[in-house]
């Protein structure tokens, strides 16, 4: 099954709803992915030079997607220390 990118853009970036996802197509045909906080306008996550070509099926997507969740839930839980 192939899906065009157009596609692929799509669902990716409605899999982020409420945050504010983008996906851009680059000149060496990867994706670069950008997350956002609806509410802040922090950026959960920035990814670039996802292999578009390795995005072939809905589970290949769905894996993308659920490792994207996994990192963004990673660095939520991390709070900045202070030293003095």
């Amino acid at each position: 099954m192939f899906l065009s990118t157009l596609e692929i853009q799509n669902i990716i970036e409605h899999s982020f709803l409420p945050s504010v996802c983008t996906c851009n197509m680059e000149a060496d045909q990867s994706l670069t992915i950008r997350i956002c906080d609806c509410l802040t306008g922090k950026v959960d996550l920035f990814a670039t030079h996802v292999p578009v070509w390795t995005l072939d099926s809905p589970h290949a997507i769905a894996l993308l997607i659920a490792e994207m969740h996994q990192e963004i839930n990673a660095h939520k839980d991390v709070h900045p220390t202070f030293s003095s």
